[in-house]
């Protein structure tokens, strides 16, 4: 084992060190992290510490806020939400299960009343929906601010599908960060930061390339509510239009999910893109290690370029997905779910590594 790569959780100041199996699981495009780490056997020549003593500092309760790093490096600030504790004559064991910071806002109902955002833009809405929650709001590229010109949220509704809701009418793929922010991920430049090469740095990888879901021709239906500058047919009958990449006559229909103008129609559609070309490939390599070679983990959000002959494979993939493993007996590695840039809003930038080399 790599002895940078340690994984620890840090509780109102205290270290946790020593644990003998360690999941961690970072998510880009969801709502929340996930982690879980285990202590089921102890060394004492190790540590310094008997048995009991180590039981007696792992006082670790669900409610606990916690900073999980791996290698050194932060990847998930959050809170305790299981423990568990088993033992028996000779063996104790404890697991502690718990999620990011953003975790509220996938199970926290909105309670405001009157919840108007007339006039608003999508990162209005958001800062004031999820600060009663104490979380912060991060953005990554060009996040669309146009405002909506009526925006209502009802009291009840979860705070992420809310913001999910209004976010689908300006191609806002939503997320969250190492922090515990809500992450809203913009148009950007999905350019390559490593490369994953089958026989060098690729330990195992399986993969499924897919068309099913693609289309020629993605339309997006709504309406806009009347006034005296806009109504009839031009109120009623909005339509966005975008492309897919599908050579067959697939055409794909969607309504809009809130009253919105032209603008709003036509970013329906290409988010309506975004989630159908996104899933055209999916992959799940499998690393050894933590670290790159440059110091730094490998990440959820960044983009690498993968070659594998055996998964007909040989461009820059978004990484969606990471779960980072650690245990006695399975050694340390990294399983990177990577995706179509597409998923992650990222456009094609051809300023790295020629894909032919």
């Amino acid at each position: 084992m790599n002895q940078k790569e340690v994984a620890f959780l840090r509780i109102n100041g205290q270290d946790y060190f020593d644990w003998t199996a360690v999941t961690v699981e970072v998510r880009i495009t969801e709502a929340f992290p996930i982690f879980q780490f285990d202590c089921t056997e102890f060394d004492e020549k190790a540590t310094g510490m008997t048995e009991a003593q180590i039981m007696s500092n792992l006082r670790i309760a669900p409610g606990d806020v916690v900073e999980v790093y791996l290698a050194g490096q932060l990847v998930v600030l959050g809170y305790v939400t299981e423990r568990h504790v088993g033992y028996d004559a000779r063996s104790h064991g404890v697991r502690i299960v718990g999620v990011g910071k953003t975790y509220d806002l996938a199970t926290v109902s909105v309670w405001q009343q009157g919840g108007s955002f007339d006039g608003q833009s999508w990162t209005q809405m958001a800062r004031k929906l999820i600060a009663p929650v104490g979380v912060a709001l991060s953005t990554k590229g060009a996040v669309d601010e146009k405002p909506y010109e009526q925006a209502h949220v009802q009291p009840g509704e979860l705070i992420w599908s809310a913001l999910e809701r209004y976010a689908r009418q300006r191609k806002i793929v939503m997320g969250s960060t190492e922090k515990g922010e809500l992450l809203a991920i913009g148009e950007h430049a999905a350019s390559e930061s490593d490369k994953l090469i089958e026989g060098v740095n690729i330990l195992r990888a399986n993969g499924v390339i897919s068309d099913d879901n693609v289309y020629r021709k993605i339309f997006s239906l709504g309406q806009r509510a009347s006034n005296d500058q806009s109504w009839g047919d031009q109120s009623n009958k909005l339509v966005g239009q975008t492309s897919g990449s599908s050579t067959r006559n697939r055409t794909r229909v969607t309504l809009m999910d809130v009253s919105d103008d032209q603008h709003g129609a036509q970013r329906s559609a290409e988010m309506e893109r975004l989630v159908t070309e996104g899933g055209k490939i999916e992959l799940n390599v499998t690393v050894q290690g933590w670290l790159r070679d440059s110091g730094s983990l490998w990440k959820a959000g960044d983009y690498y370029l993968v070659r594998s002959p055996m998964l007909l494979m040989n461009m820059n993939l978004g990484c969606r997905s990471i779960v980072y493993e650690q245990s006695v007996g399975g050694g340390t590695t990294a399983t990177l779910t990577m995706v179509d840039p597409n998923h992650m809003n990222g456009m094609t930038d051809f300023s790295g590594s020629t894909p032919t080399e």
